[in-house]
């Protein structure tokens, strides 16, 4: 992390910025219903959806929205908002107004993100035990982030933020989730410390796989040991990704440099869910490639393909 991005998040750690003035900013709005496809929603909600936005601008009182079969958050809207009670109070409005789903969009993902997390992240969470008034974790105040942003590493946090708002995620496509008000039973997901081990112990096997044999059949053998692994929820899931996040970026200690094929490797390897998913290898002319699972990312490449 450069030192003056470094200066900019420590001093953004106190006050903590207002999520009141922030939802301020915000109206509600009634926007054409395809903009929302079926692709994004499954073919029962998109059908004859009205939908309302949430979004900057001009427009109607927010919390004051009509009822719409759909209300959707925009684009880069949720993880401008400081706080987690604010962005609660936002999911919650949707709810109320919505009669089919609430749709968000949430940058979720952790590529470069583990120095920061070590450097302003640690202090924030030792100084907030301690009772001090500071920024959450994962919020960012660099010119990169337009100010202001919160940063959603894996789904485990937005998860638990759509339950206190009474909802649920129900579908993902790339950083769009689709919620609905569902009774949804709390996931007894393994400890982040677990998932730490069980991804160390797989590493070397993943990293072997990807050095020595070809794409198809590295990418086949690690589906064949996920197949017999545990399939878990989708707070473990998060939790297995962030054990594998961290385990990628410390491999730069050994010498090695972070891989997005290596964790896509050592995720088909250990859940069995994960194993039967479809993963996209993208392609640019002139650049490097890029691997990751189907409608996980919002990227584009001049080549992708797709690999069952």
């Amino acid at each position: 992390m450069r030192a003056r991005r470094l200066l900019a998040e420590l001093r953004g750690t106190a006050p903590p910025p207002s999520g009141s003035r922030a939802l301020a900013e915000l109206c509600a709005r009634e926007i054409a219903g395809d903009l929302l496809s079926p692709e994004i929603l499954g073919e029962e909600l998109a059908r004859g959806a009205r939908v309302v936005e949430i979004a900057r601008g001009s427009g109607a009182e927010w919390r004051e929205m009509p009822a719409a079969d759909v209300v959707w958050i925009g684009r880069d809207v949720y993880a401008s908002i400081p706080g987690a009670v604010a962005r609660v109070e936002l999911l919650e409005a949707a709810r109320r107004a919505a009669r089919r789903a609430v749709v968000v969009h949430v940058p979720v993902g952790d590529e470069g993100s583990h120095a920061g997390r070590v450097v302003v992240d640690a202090p924030r969470r030792i100084l907030r035990a301690l009772g001090l008034r500071v920024a959450e974790p994962g919020d960012r105040f660099g010119v990169e982030h337009g100010g202001f942003s919160h940063c959603f590493f894996d789904e485990e946090e937005l998860r638990r933020e759509a339950r206190r708002a009474g909802l649920a995620i129900v579908r993902r496509r790339a950083y769009l989730f689709v919620l609905r008000e569902i009774d949804e039973i709390e996931e007894r997901a393994d400890a982040f410390g677990v998932e730490m081990v069980r991804a160390l112990t797989e590493v070397r096997d993943a990293e072997r796989a990807r050095t020595r044999e070809t794409p198809e059949r590295a990418l086949a053998a690690m589906r064949a040991r996920g197949a017999e692994a545990k399939q878990r929820g989708p707070i473990g899931r998060a939790r297995l990704q962030r054990a594998i996040g961290w385990i990628d970026a410390l491999s730069r200690a050994v010498g090695r440099r972070p891989s997005c094929y290596r964790r896509t490797l050592l995720e088909l390897a250990l859940d069995a869910g994960a194993a039967r998913e479809p993963v996209v290898f993208g392609l640019d002319v002139e650049s490097t490639g890029h691997i990751a699972f189907k409608d996980r990312e919002e990227r584009s490449f001049d080549v992708t393909f797709e690999v069952r």
